[in-house]
């Protein structure tokens, strides 16, 4: 999907960041047929300037950025399974960071680019890992049977925002990645996921859904308030 200029006026509007957004973005897209029909590509943010990164014959899933723009992490199914590895923009080169059984996903970079979070399910559930990307050593952040994915940092790269289905429905929990057990953190909205947590560590932003309807809400982190819906997002 391709953010574009009309969209950036409801981007401002819920950061409140000038120009947040003027940046590039990577995205997948499956083209007709062809012995490669999934490509990665990067593009400025109105879509000029496109390059691929990488094509495939299987999908390619969840691009994600590194603090520095110089790498991409994302998911890979050229193995036969899904597998993470991390690409460098300069010169191509591949690292592989996890292909363990089941599901391997939702990459994402540490602010401070030394680690990097993601979700495992090699134990039956989905739960979040995070690698030190200069040792290599894996370590588990969450446990138990309920689901728990989609990470995001806060900005001081000793916390994780997330997604978990441990109290039935999808809400976002908020954990140090050296122990203690998670916090509930959204408690208006039937379901709330997909969060990203603003680079200052004030607010937080998420999809929400209410009533059968989904939207994109904000989140104050400091006393829990709730902006009205910022934008709806089609069924």
């Amino acid at each position: 999907m391709l953010v574009i200029p009309p969209v950036m006026k409801c981007l401002k509007k819920l950061t409140g960041i000038k120009g947040a957004f003027r940046t590039r973005i990577a995205y997948v897209v499956q083209t007709n047929g062809g012995q490669f029909p999934y490509e990665l590509r990067v593009s400025d943010y109105d879509g000029y300037n496109q390059f691929v990164v990488h094509r495939s014959p299987q999908p390619l899933m969840s691009p994600a950025w590194s603090p520095d723009g110089s790498k991409l992490a994302y998911v890979t199914f050229e193995s036969g399974r899904s597998a993470l590895v991390i690409q460098t923009l300069a010169n191509g080169a591949v690292r592989q960071v996890a292909s363990f059984p089941r599901h391997n996903g939702a990459p994402a970079f540490s602010p401070d680019g030394s680690k990097l979070a993601f979700a495992l399910s090699k134990t039956g559930s989905l739960n979040l890992y995070v690698m030190d990307l200069a040792s290599g050593q894996i370590r588990q952040v969450t446990d138990g049977r309920s689901n728990n994915t989609e990470p995001t940092w806060f900005p001081d790269s000793q916390n994780l925002a997330f997604t978990s289905d441990q109290a039935g429905r999808p809400q976002v929990y908020k954990v140090n990645i050296n122990g203690g057990a998670p916090q509930r953190i959204t408690w208006e909205g039937s379901q709330n996921q997909d969060a990203d947590v603003s680079s200052d560590g004030k607010f937080m932003v998420m999809v929400s859904s209410n009533g059968g309807q989904q939207h994109i809400a904000k989140q104050d982190l400091a006393t829990g308030g709730r902006t009205s819906s910022v934008v709806h997002v089609p069924g």
